[in-house]
Protein backbone atom coordinates (compact mmCIF):
# COMPACT_ATOMS: atom_id res chain seq x y z
CA UNK A 1 0.00 0.00 0.00
CA UNK A 2 1.16 3.75 -0.66
CA UNK A 3 2.53 5.42 2.13
CA UNK A 4 0.46 7.80 4.31
CA UNK A 5 1.51 11.09 4.43
CA UNK A 6 1.03 13.14 7.75
CA UNK A 7 -0.96 15.47 5.38
CA UNK A 8 -3.21 13.25 4.32
CA UNK A 9 -3.34 11.97 8.26
CA UNK A 10 -4.16 15.46 8.95
CA UNK A 11 -7.10 15.49 6.61
CA UNK A 12 -8.05 12.20 7.61
CA UNK A 13 -8.67 13.67 11.21
CA UNK A 14 -10.58 16.34 10.10
CA UNK A 15 -13.63 13.65 9.53
CA UNK A 16 -13.92 14.23 13.40
CA UNK A 17 -11.67 17.05 14.53
CA UNK A 18 -12.17 20.70 13.40
CA UNK A 19 -8.96 21.52 12.49
CA UNK A 20 -8.68 25.18 11.48
CA UNK A 21 -4.97 25.16 10.84
CA UNK A 22 -1.38 23.84 11.42
CA UNK A 23 2.14 24.43 11.66
CA UNK A 24 5.26 22.95 12.33
CA UNK A 25 4.60 22.04 15.82
CA UNK A 26 0.72 22.25 16.39
CA UNK A 27 -2.92 21.00 14.80
CA UNK A 28 -4.89 24.29 15.57
CA UNK A 29 -8.72 24.11 16.43
CA UNK A 30 -11.42 25.97 15.50
CA UNK A 31 -13.08 25.99 19.14
CA UNK A 32 -11.56 24.76 21.85
CA UNK A 33 -12.41 21.09 23.73
CA UNK A 34 -12.93 21.07 27.20
CA UNK A 35 -10.65 18.49 28.99
CA UNK A 36 -12.22 18.60 32.41
CA UNK A 37 -14.23 21.04 34.25
CA UNK A 38 -11.00 23.21 34.32
CA UNK A 39 -9.32 22.72 31.38
CA UNK A 40 -9.50 23.43 27.35
CA UNK A 41 -7.24 22.29 24.87
CA UNK A 42 -7.39 24.91 21.38
CA UNK A 43 -4.17 23.66 19.89
CA UNK A 44 -2.47 19.38 19.73
CA UNK A 45 0.95 18.76 19.17
CA UNK A 46 1.55 17.52 15.88
CA UNK A 47 4.65 15.66 16.60
CA UNK A 48 2.65 12.61 18.09
CA UNK A 49 0.77 12.49 14.67
CA UNK A 50 3.82 12.16 12.51
CA UNK A 51 5.20 9.47 15.16
CA UNK A 52 1.91 7.46 14.39
CA UNK A 53 1.76 7.96 10.77
CA UNK A 54 5.31 6.54 10.61
CA UNK A 55 4.25 3.64 12.50
CA UNK A 56 1.23 3.07 10.35
CA UNK A 57 3.16 3.24 7.22
CA UNK A 58 5.43 0.05 8.87
CA UNK A 59 2.21 -2.06 9.38
CA UNK A 60 0.20 -4.13 7.48
CA UNK A 61 -2.93 -2.57 6.73
CA UNK A 62 -4.53 -5.04 4.00
CA UNK A 63 -7.56 -5.23 6.30
CA UNK A 64 -9.02 -2.09 7.87
CA UNK A 65 -10.03 -3.97 11.24
CA UNK A 66 -6.64 -5.42 11.63
CA UNK A 67 -3.20 -3.64 11.51
CA UNK A 68 -0.44 -6.16 12.09
CA UNK A 69 3.32 -5.57 12.53
CA UNK A 70 6.37 -8.21 12.96
CA UNK A 71 6.22 -8.34 16.48
CA UNK A 72 2.44 -6.41 17.18
CA UNK A 73 -0.89 -6.16 16.51
CA UNK A 74 -4.09 -3.76 17.03
CA UNK A 75 -7.36 -5.70 16.09
CA UNK A 76 -10.99 -4.40 16.37
CA UNK A 77 -13.08 -6.53 18.66
CA UNK A 78 -17.12 -6.65 18.86
CA UNK A 79 -19.36 -7.68 21.64
CA UNK A 80 -21.36 -10.73 20.44
CA UNK A 81 -25.18 -10.12 20.83
CA UNK A 82 -24.44 -6.11 21.96
CA UNK A 83 -26.10 -3.74 20.28
CA UNK A 84 -23.03 -1.04 20.04
CA UNK A 85 -19.38 -2.30 18.45
CA UNK A 86 -18.37 -2.85 22.21
CA UNK A 87 -19.48 -3.56 25.22
CA UNK A 88 -18.13 -3.52 29.82
CA UNK A 89 -15.04 -4.67 29.36
CA UNK A 90 -13.89 -6.19 32.79
CA UNK A 91 -11.63 -3.62 34.73
CA UNK A 92 -8.72 -6.16 35.10
CA UNK A 93 -8.17 -6.68 31.66
CA UNK A 94 -6.41 -3.58 31.17
CA UNK A 95 -3.02 -5.57 30.60
CA UNK A 96 -2.21 -9.05 30.46
CA UNK A 97 0.96 -10.38 30.06
CA UNK A 98 1.60 -13.88 29.77
CA UNK A 99 3.45 -16.13 32.00
CA UNK A 100 4.93 -18.39 29.45
CA UNK A 101 7.92 -18.50 27.13
CA UNK A 102 5.21 -17.03 24.54
CA UNK A 103 6.37 -13.61 26.06
CA UNK A 104 3.08 -12.16 25.00
CA UNK A 105 1.54 -8.89 26.36
CA UNK A 106 -1.97 -8.57 26.03
CA UNK A 107 -3.93 -5.11 26.31
CA UNK A 108 -8.00 -4.10 25.86
CA UNK A 109 -9.04 -0.62 25.76
CA UNK A 110 -9.30 2.47 23.50
CA UNK A 111 -7.77 2.27 19.99
CA UNK A 112 -4.16 3.54 19.43
CA UNK A 113 -3.72 6.80 16.98
CA UNK A 114 -2.48 4.85 14.49
CA UNK A 115 -5.48 2.57 14.25
CA UNK A 116 -8.09 5.42 14.70
CA UNK A 117 -6.13 6.98 11.36
CA UNK A 118 -6.62 3.61 9.83
CA UNK A 119 -9.72 3.99 9.97
CA UNK A 120 -10.32 7.30 9.07
CA UNK A 121 -8.00 7.17 6.27
CA UNK A 122 -10.03 3.79 4.65
CA UNK A 123 -13.28 6.38 4.90
CA UNK A 124 -11.15 9.22 3.37
CA UNK A 125 -10.38 7.17 0.39
CA UNK A 126 -12.78 4.85 0.12
CA UNK A 127 -15.76 7.19 -0.34
CA UNK A 128 -19.82 5.30 -0.52
CA UNK A 129 -22.10 5.42 -2.90
CA UNK A 130 -24.74 6.91 -0.05
CA UNK A 131 -24.24 9.48 1.94
CA UNK A 132 -24.24 7.81 4.84
CA UNK A 133 -21.41 8.56 7.26
CA UNK A 134 -20.14 5.54 9.80
CA UNK A 135 -21.55 5.32 13.13
CA UNK A 136 -18.40 5.18 14.88
CA UNK A 137 -17.28 9.14 13.05
CA UNK A 138 -20.84 10.39 14.34
CA UNK A 139 -20.40 8.85 17.51
CA UNK A 140 -16.83 10.62 17.56
CA UNK A 141 -18.26 13.89 16.20
CA UNK A 142 -20.66 13.94 19.27
CA UNK A 143 -18.44 13.11 21.54
CA UNK A 144 -16.32 16.42 20.51
CA UNK A 145 -19.70 18.14 20.12
CA UNK A 146 -20.56 17.89 24.19
CA UNK A 147 -16.59 18.57 25.24
CA UNK A 148 -16.59 21.95 23.93
CA UNK A 149 -16.96 25.48 25.52
CA UNK A 150 -18.67 28.03 23.64
CA UNK A 151 -17.22 30.78 25.25
CA UNK A 152 -13.08 30.16 25.99
CA UNK A 153 -11.18 31.92 29.00
CA UNK A 154 -7.66 32.48 27.98
CA UNK A 155 -6.51 31.26 30.89
CA UNK A 156 -7.27 28.18 30.51
CA UNK A 157 -6.41 27.00 27.15
CA UNK A 158 -3.39 24.77 27.07
CA UNK A 159 -1.99 22.98 24.66
CA UNK A 160 -0.17 19.77 26.41
CA UNK A 161 -3.25 17.50 26.10
CA UNK A 162 -1.87 13.57 24.63
CA UNK A 163 -4.26 13.61 20.85
CA UNK A 164 -3.66 9.36 21.22
CA UNK A 165 -5.56 9.80 24.36
CA UNK A 166 -8.29 12.49 23.06
CA UNK A 167 -8.93 10.30 19.75
CA UNK A 168 -8.99 7.21 21.91
CA UNK A 169 -11.66 8.56 24.31
CA UNK A 170 -13.67 10.17 21.95
CA UNK A 171 -13.38 6.54 19.20
CA UNK A 172 -16.52 4.71 19.82
CA UNK A 173 -14.24 1.41 19.40
CA UNK A 174 -12.88 -1.79 21.62
CA UNK A 175 -9.64 -2.38 20.52
CA UNK A 176 -6.76 -5.68 21.77
CA UNK A 177 -3.30 -5.36 21.43
CA UNK A 178 -0.86 -8.06 21.40
CA UNK A 179 2.68 -8.08 21.58
CA UNK A 180 5.35 -10.53 20.81
CA UNK A 181 9.24 -10.78 22.20
CA UNK A 182 10.03 -11.86 18.75
CA UNK A 183 8.11 -12.14 15.20
CA UNK A 184 5.18 -13.95 14.93
CA UNK A 185 2.68 -14.81 12.06
CA UNK A 186 -0.21 -16.14 14.49
CA UNK A 187 -1.46 -13.25 16.01
CA UNK A 188 -5.43 -13.84 14.84
CA UNK A 189 -5.13 -17.33 16.95
CA UNK A 190 -3.65 -15.64 19.91
CA UNK A 191 -6.25 -12.97 19.97
CA UNK A 192 -8.98 -15.84 19.29
CA UNK A 193 -7.44 -18.16 22.26
CA UNK A 194 -7.67 -14.46 24.65
CA UNK A 195 -11.15 -13.80 23.99
CA UNK A 196 -11.65 -17.71 24.51
CA UNK A 197 -9.94 -16.97 28.20
CA UNK A 198 -12.44 -13.86 28.19
CA UNK A 199 -15.36 -15.95 27.91
CA UNK A 200 -14.91 -19.06 30.00
CA UNK A 201 -13.73 -16.57 32.79
CA UNK A 202 -16.08 -13.89 32.63
CA UNK A 203 -19.20 -15.14 31.21
CA UNK A 204 -18.86 -12.12 28.11
CA UNK A 205 -18.23 -13.05 24.47
CA UNK A 206 -16.60 -10.74 22.32
CA UNK A 207 -14.99 -11.70 18.70
CA UNK A 208 -12.08 -10.11 16.46
CA UNK A 209 -13.66 -8.65 13.74
CA UNK A 210 -13.26 -9.87 10.30
CA UNK A 211 -14.00 -6.18 8.64
CA UNK A 212 -15.05 -2.85 9.56
CA UNK A 213 -18.94 -2.52 8.21
CA UNK A 214 -17.52 0.75 7.20
CA UNK A 215 -21.25 2.23 5.72
CA UNK A 216 -23.34 -0.56 7.55
CA UNK A 217 -23.99 -1.77 3.87
CA UNK A 218 -24.53 -4.98 4.85
CA UNK A 219 -28.23 -4.95 6.82
CA UNK A 220 -31.35 -4.10 4.69
CA UNK A 221 -32.75 -0.62 5.44
CA UNK A 222 -35.97 0.87 3.85
CA UNK A 223 -34.01 4.29 3.03
CA UNK A 224 -36.28 6.50 1.89
CA UNK A 225 -39.50 4.17 0.82
CA UNK A 226 -41.64 6.73 2.85
CA UNK A 227 -39.40 9.78 1.98
CA UNK A 228 -42.07 11.58 0.35
CA UNK A 229 -44.81 11.25 2.60
CA UNK A 230 -46.13 10.12 5.61
CA UNK A 231 -46.64 6.64 5.87
CA UNK A 232 -50.16 4.98 5.11
CA UNK A 233 -52.33 3.26 7.35
CA UNK A 234 -52.31 -0.77 6.43
CA UNK A 235 -54.79 -1.74 3.95
CA UNK A 236 -54.09 -5.27 5.17
CA UNK A 237 -53.75 -8.26 7.93
CA UNK A 238 -51.24 -10.87 7.34
CA UNK A 239 -50.72 -13.60 9.17
CA UNK A 240 -49.47 -13.24 12.58
CA UNK A 241 -46.85 -16.42 12.23
CA UNK A 242 -45.27 -14.60 9.57
CA UNK A 243 -44.96 -11.23 10.85
CA UNK A 244 -43.07 -12.42 14.19
CA UNK A 245 -41.02 -13.98 12.14
CA UNK A 246 -40.11 -11.03 10.32
CA UNK A 247 -39.65 -8.84 13.19
CA UNK A 248 -36.80 -11.02 14.74
CA UNK A 249 -35.30 -10.91 11.45
CA UNK A 250 -35.24 -7.42 11.22
CA UNK A 251 -34.30 -6.39 14.78
CA UNK A 252 -31.55 -9.21 14.76
CA UNK A 253 -28.04 -8.48 15.22
CA UNK A 254 -26.74 -11.71 13.62
CA UNK A 255 -26.65 -12.19 10.57
CA UNK A 256 -27.50 -15.94 11.19
CA UNK A 257 -30.32 -15.22 12.84
CA UNK A 258 -31.83 -12.76 10.25
CA UNK A 259 -30.96 -15.44 7.29
CA UNK A 260 -33.25 -18.04 9.37
CA UNK A 261 -35.40 -16.17 10.63
CA UNK A 262 -36.81 -14.57 6.69
CA UNK A 263 -36.61 -18.73 5.54
CA UNK A 264 -39.10 -19.84 8.32
CA UNK A 265 -41.40 -17.66 6.43
CA UNK A 266 -40.95 -19.35 3.53
CA UNK A 267 -41.19 -22.47 5.28
CA UNK A 268 -44.42 -22.03 6.65
CA UNK A 269 -45.81 -22.78 3.26
CA UNK A 270 -43.45 -26.15 2.26
CA UNK A 271 -46.12 -28.58 3.68
CA UNK A 272 -49.21 -27.01 1.91
CA UNK A 273 -47.62 -26.22 -1.57
CA UNK A 274 -45.45 -29.46 -1.80
CA UNK A 275 -48.62 -31.66 -1.35
CA UNK A 276 -50.92 -29.28 -3.34
CA UNK A 277 -48.08 -29.83 -6.35
CA UNK A 278 -48.30 -33.52 -5.57
CA UNK A 279 -52.10 -33.60 -5.47
CA UNK A 280 -51.95 -31.56 -8.99
CA UNK A 281 -49.01 -33.94 -10.21
CA UNK A 282 -51.65 -37.15 -9.70
CA UNK A 283 -54.61 -35.49 -10.92
CA UNK A 284 -53.07 -34.35 -14.23
CA UNK A 285 -52.03 -38.08 -14.46
CA UNK A 286 -55.25 -39.07 -14.28
CA UNK A 287 -56.83 -36.71 -16.43
CA UNK A 288 -54.59 -36.65 -19.38
CA UNK A 289 -56.58 -38.17 -22.44
CA UNK A 290 -53.93 -41.69 -22.99
CA UNK A 291 -54.72 -42.22 -19.69
CA UNK A 292 -57.13 -45.14 -19.09
CA UNK A 293 -58.44 -47.16 -16.37
CA UNK A 294 -58.81 -49.92 -18.01
CA UNK A 295 -55.05 -50.42 -18.55
CA UNK A 296 -53.19 -51.89 -15.70
CA UNK A 297 -50.03 -50.49 -16.56
CA UNK A 298 -51.74 -46.71 -16.29
CA UNK A 299 -52.91 -47.53 -13.08
CA UNK A 300 -49.04 -49.01 -11.93
CA UNK A 301 -47.82 -45.58 -13.27
CA UNK A 302 -50.23 -43.95 -10.76
CA UNK A 303 -48.91 -45.88 -8.13
CA UNK A 304 -45.18 -45.55 -9.13
CA UNK A 305 -46.15 -41.88 -9.12
CA UNK A 306 -47.20 -42.12 -5.67
CA UNK A 307 -44.71 -44.85 -4.04
CA UNK A 308 -41.93 -43.04 -5.54
CA UNK A 309 -43.12 -39.45 -3.53
CA UNK A 310 -43.72 -41.18 -0.26
CA UNK A 311 -40.95 -42.73 0.25
CA UNK A 312 -38.71 -39.47 -0.85
CA UNK A 313 -40.60 -37.98 1.67
CA UNK A 314 -40.10 -40.44 4.21
CA UNK A 315 -36.36 -40.74 3.39
CA UNK A 316 -35.89 -37.25 3.62
CA UNK A 317 -37.88 -37.09 7.01
CA UNK A 318 -40.65 -34.67 5.01
CA UNK A 319 -40.99 -33.04 2.40
CA UNK A 320 -38.63 -31.88 -0.34
CA UNK A 321 -37.06 -28.29 0.97
CA UNK A 322 -35.85 -27.60 -1.97
CA UNK A 323 -38.61 -28.51 -4.48
CA UNK A 324 -40.80 -26.80 -1.51
CA UNK A 325 -39.09 -23.71 -1.74
CA UNK A 326 -39.09 -23.21 -5.39
CA UNK A 327 -43.02 -24.13 -5.23
CA UNK A 328 -43.14 -21.51 -2.91
CA UNK A 329 -40.96 -18.69 -4.81
CA UNK A 330 -42.84 -20.12 -8.15
CA UNK A 331 -46.18 -19.11 -6.52
CA UNK A 332 -46.04 -16.07 -4.05
CA UNK A 333 -42.76 -14.20 -5.95
CA UNK A 334 -42.72 -12.25 -8.70
CA UNK A 335 -39.15 -11.72 -10.25
CA UNK A 336 -39.85 -8.52 -11.60
CA UNK A 337 -41.04 -6.83 -8.20
CA UNK A 338 -37.57 -8.48 -6.65
CA UNK A 339 -35.37 -7.06 -9.14
CA UNK A 340 -36.98 -3.23 -8.58
CA UNK A 341 -36.31 -4.26 -4.51
CA UNK A 342 -32.50 -5.29 -4.96
CA UNK A 343 -31.88 -2.53 -7.59
CA UNK A 344 -33.34 -0.02 -5.00
CA UNK A 345 -31.16 -1.47 -2.37
CA UNK A 346 -27.90 -2.00 -4.10
CA UNK A 347 -27.98 -2.92 -7.81
CA UNK A 348 -24.28 -3.89 -7.48
CA UNK A 349 -25.69 -7.31 -5.71
CA UNK A 350 -27.73 -8.63 -8.74
CA UNK A 351 -23.85 -8.80 -11.01
CA UNK A 352 -22.50 -9.92 -7.25
CA UNK A 353 -25.40 -13.43 -7.22
CA UNK A 354 -24.75 -13.78 -11.07
CA UNK A 355 -21.39 -14.31 -10.56
CA UNK A 356 -20.35 -15.67 -7.41
CA UNK A 357 -21.99 -17.36 -4.62
CA UNK A 358 -20.84 -17.89 -0.62
CA UNK A 359 -18.22 -19.80 -0.13
CA UNK A 360 -19.48 -21.65 2.82
CA UNK A 361 -22.21 -23.33 0.20
CA UNK A 362 -21.63 -25.25 -3.34
CA UNK A 363 -21.49 -23.23 -6.44
CA UNK A 364 -24.83 -21.82 -7.10
CA UNK A 365 -24.59 -18.70 -8.78
CA UNK A 366 -28.26 -17.60 -10.13
CA UNK A 367 -28.65 -15.20 -13.10
CA UNK A 368 -31.91 -13.64 -11.72
CA UNK A 369 -32.60 -11.56 -15.00
CA UNK A 370 -32.98 -14.13 -17.19
CA UNK A 371 -36.36 -13.96 -19.04
CA UNK A 372 -37.11 -17.95 -17.53
CA UNK A 373 -38.98 -17.79 -14.58
CA UNK A 374 -38.82 -20.87 -13.99
CA UNK A 375 -35.51 -22.16 -14.36
CA UNK A 376 -34.72 -18.87 -12.25
CA UNK A 377 -36.74 -19.48 -9.79
CA UNK A 378 -35.46 -22.76 -9.18
CA UNK A 379 -32.05 -21.72 -9.31
CA UNK A 380 -32.55 -19.13 -7.02
CA UNK A 381 -34.07 -21.98 -4.47
CA UNK A 382 -31.18 -23.82 -4.64
CA UNK A 383 -28.74 -21.23 -3.70
CA UNK A 384 -31.46 -20.30 -0.58
CA UNK A 385 -31.83 -24.17 0.64
CA UNK A 386 -28.07 -24.55 0.53
CA UNK A 387 -26.74 -21.45 2.19
CA UNK A 388 -29.79 -22.57 4.95
CA UNK A 389 -28.17 -26.04 4.95
CA UNK A 390 -24.67 -24.23 5.57
CA UNK A 391 -26.32 -22.36 8.41
CA UNK A 392 -27.81 -25.51 10.32
CA UNK A 393 -25.57 -27.87 10.35
CA UNK A 394 -22.20 -27.76 11.10
CA UNK A 395 -20.64 -31.49 10.39
CA UNK A 396 -16.72 -31.87 9.57
CA UNK A 397 -16.95 -33.48 5.68
CA UNK A 398 -16.30 -32.73 2.19
CA UNK A 399 -19.12 -30.15 1.93
CA UNK A 400 -18.22 -26.63 2.67
CA UNK A 401 -19.68 -25.19 5.91
CA UNK A 402 -20.73 -21.32 7.64
CA UNK A 403 -17.93 -20.31 10.24
CA UNK A 404 -20.02 -17.95 12.43
CA UNK A 405 -18.37 -14.54 12.70
CA UNK A 406 -16.04 -15.08 10.19
CA UNK A 407 -18.46 -15.68 7.35
CA UNK A 408 -20.96 -12.69 8.60
CA UNK A 409 -19.98 -10.22 5.66
CA UNK A 410 -20.47 -12.39 3.07
CA UNK A 411 -23.87 -14.24 4.47
CA UNK A 412 -25.39 -10.47 4.21
CA UNK A 413 -25.11 -10.36 1.29
CA UNK A 414 -27.48 -13.35 1.25
CA UNK A 415 -30.15 -11.57 3.38
CA UNK A 416 -31.57 -8.85 0.91
CA UNK A 417 -32.22 -11.56 -1.67
CA UNK A 418 -33.99 -13.48 0.94
CA UNK A 419 -35.95 -11.00 2.94
CA UNK A 420 -37.19 -9.67 -0.10
CA UNK A 421 -38.55 -13.04 -1.56
CA UNK A 422 -40.33 -12.96 2.58
CA UNK A 423 -41.86 -9.83 2.26
CA UNK A 424 -43.53 -11.19 -1.07
CA UNK A 425 -44.50 -14.33 0.77
CA UNK A 426 -45.86 -12.04 3.63
CA UNK A 427 -47.96 -9.90 1.25
CA UNK A 428 -49.28 -12.58 -0.87
CA UNK A 429 -50.87 -14.02 1.92
CA UNK A 430 -52.20 -10.94 3.29
CA UNK A 431 -56.03 -9.85 3.66
CA UNK A 432 -57.84 -6.77 2.54
CA UNK A 433 -59.62 -5.13 5.31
Amino acid sequence: MTEVTHEEAIDALKLVLDIDAWTENHLILEKPINVDSRVEVGRLDIAELKSATRELNKANRENPAQLKWNNRCEFLIVRNGALGPAGIMPRDLEEITSSDETGLKYSVGDPSLEYSLNLLLQVKTSPPSSTRIPFYIQNARRRIRDRRIRHVEPSLVKSDISLSDLMGEVMPLRTLRIESARPRADFKDAAEAFLFQLAFNYDVSFRVAADVDLFGVGRVRRRGRVAEAAMDAPRMTYTSDLVHHYQLAVSAESPMLQYLSYYHIAEHFFEKVFNDDFVEQVRRKIADPAFSLKRSKDIQSVIKLVTATQRRVRDEGGVDEQRALALVLENFVSMDRLLDDLRAHDPDLIDYYKAKSPSFSENVPVNLEVDRDMEVKAALAKRIYQTRNSLVHAKDGAKPKYFPFVDDTELSKEIPLLRFCAEQIIIAHGKVM
